[in-house]
């Protein structure tokens, strides 16, 4: 078999369907129609199993499997469906996104050169930019794919070289949409907040590259209000205090902490922008993104409060 797609979902019966149309769809996808890909469902709940299966059937699709998670959270389920995959590549997606047309092949082809141990695809907000909160989910989406291309891609040039620095020379794989060798990581631990960031490291520390296809784009619905922006990077942003723990970063792999946001914080918002209201938008992302580096180091360094106790369901995403 030559790659698993393997969906981490919970109580996402109807966004599912989008997600798995995106990878079954021929029209969507040149792979789906030659049967050499399985597609494994790890999830706990039999709604959103049943709504897979069903869409499985509109394409007489008959590989894919359930991995009926314990709900011991998403390290657990995705273990037990690393264990199971039967592909020597695996795509790694979410059951409340989908993909671009097409962005499981481009993926794929990356394998063909040996040492490319895990491409990431490119998360695209939903949406229009006519909200504060909208404004800034395009923001970061779009910070993000500036990020990875003048860290991950060879032949970048451009005026923000002169700000943004290109060490460590890789970036995190997007846990939204991603592919990687089967064999290379087999196991997340279990209390792990941002798995994509631990896989991404240990593929980097077993000195295989790690590359961005920009091309295969991943639509996602990022949070709507602050409450759940807020929570949601306590645990993505936070996470990364917890990589520490596990010995997986050195001081010359740093990708994320205050410091190297600050990379982007002066020019960034300013070219962006596209009238006065964005301008004052993206005036209102710096105390925002100051107030949650604080609720981080306060949780973290003071309170010493456990990473587990972090992680909340966010509705507003799905």
């Amino acid at each position: 078999m030559k790659y698993s797609v393997i969906i981490t979902a919970w109580k996402e019966p109807e966004t599912i369907k989008k997600a798995l149309n995106s990878i079954l769809n021929p029209e969507w996808n040149a792979l789906s129609g030659k049967g050499d890909f399985e597609v494994i469902v790890a999830c706990p709940d039999e709604e959103t199993w049943n709504a897979a299966r069903n869409m499985a059937g509109e394409f007489n699709f008959k590989n894919i499997v359930w991995v009926k998670d314990p709900q011991k959270g998403k390290p657990t389920g995705l273990n037990m469906a690393l264990a199971k995959a039967q592909g020597g590549f695996l795509v790694l997606t979410d059951g409340d996104v989908y993909m671009e047309k097409e962005s499981t092949p481009l993926l794929i082809k990356h394998f063909e050169e040996p040492k490319v141990g895990g491409v990431t695809g490119r998360p695209v907000a939903l949406g229009k930019k006519d909200t504060f909160m909208q404004f800034a989910a395009h923001f970061y989406a779009d910070v993000a794919h500036h990020k990875r291309m003048v860290t991950m891609k060879k032949d970048v040039s451009g005026k923000s070289l002169k700000i943004v620095s290109k060490k460590p020379g890789f970036f995190v794989l997007s846990g939204y949409c991603f592919a990687m060798r089967k064999g290379l990581v087999d196991k997340v631990p279990a209390d792990c907040l941002i798995e994509d960031a631990y896989i991404s490291y240990v593929i980097h520390n077993k000195d295989y590259k790690l590359e961005y296809e920009p091309e295969a784009k991943v639509y996602v619905k990022y949070a709507r209000d602050l409450k759940d922006w807020y929570a949601q990077k306590l645990r993505s942003v936070g996470g990364y205090e917890q990589l520490w723990k596990y010995d997986l970063i050195k001081p010359e792999t740093k990708v994320r902490n205050f410091w190297k946001e600050m990379e982007y914080a002066l020019w960034y918002p300013v070219t962006y922008v596209k009238n006065l209201r964005e301008a004052f938008w993206a005036f209102l992302l710096y105390p925002t993104r100051l107030w949650l580096w604080i609720q981080i180091f306060w949780q973290q360094r003071i309170k010493k409060k456990s990473f587990a106790d972090t992680w909340v369901r966010i509705e507003s995403t799905k």
